[in-house]
């Protein structure tokens, strides 16, 4: 069954798709910092964005720091979004709109079983005794479930897990309250000590987790 994405990576040039990686693994970018990461002029970098943002791929913000012009900062688009491997958006869509038409109650009790499903698979994957490996274990889930995630620990301080890609983007566009089963799972590894700093549906270009 085709879905309703915005096309494939694979039709672009390799220089383009570059570029849509590396707004995918930073989340926003300059175009000085993508001149570093693909080793072309900053013109060439303005052109090439120029075309994705007329393709609808990438948007970007102005920011301003001090004195002097502003900054723009890139970042992808839902449309950007849709070149990378989603979950079914489609199809999961129809079945929750069908649901939600079916009336709370049962809608209620489909999210509440999903959550379960997930916090479940959490407890019995991410279960070492210490911090550092429980840690290593949700990272490796998050990975493997399509949400490319970035750890970074200092210490013994807290841990901060920055979500790059989100596979249900499509899904929590229009049901938001998926979120929460994504947030009620990684609390399930580190119970109390979770919480969430950065979230795409508000504006966010990443969702990050602090665990503290």
């Amino acid at each position: 069954m085709a879905s309703r994405g915005g096309g494939s990576l694979q039709f672009l040039s390799p220089t383009r798709q570059a570029l849509l990686a590396a707004m995918k693994d930073r989340g926003e970018i300059t175009i000085d910092r993508l001149s570093e990461e693909t080793f072309l002029s900053p013109g060439a970098v303005r052109q090439h964005l120029l075309a994705l943002e007329a393709q609808g791929l990438v948007s970007y913000i102005r920011v301003r720091e001090g004195p002097g012009r502003p900054r723009h900062v890139f970042r992808l688009t839902t449309q950007g979004e849709d070149l990378f491997p989603q979950q079914y958006a489609f199809v999961a869509n129809e079945v929750l709109r069908a649901l939600a038409g079916e009336g709370e109650e049962l809608f209620d009790r489909v999210f509440n079983k999903i959550s379960k499903a997930q916090d479940e698979l959490v407890g019995d994957r991410v279960n070492a005794p210490d911090r550092e490996n429980r840690l290593e274990q949700l990272v490796e889930l998050l990975d493997q479930s399509g949400y490319f995630p970035l750890l970074e620990v200092t210490g013994d301080g807290p841990a901060t897990i920055t979500l790059r890609h989100c596979p249900v983007l499509r899904v929590a566009t229009e049901f938001p309250r998926i979120c929460e089963v994504e947030s009620s799972a990684i609390r399930t590894a580190f119970p109390g000590a979770v919480t969430r700093t950065k979230h795409r549906p508000d504006g966010d270009a990443v969702c990050e987790y602090c665990i503290g």
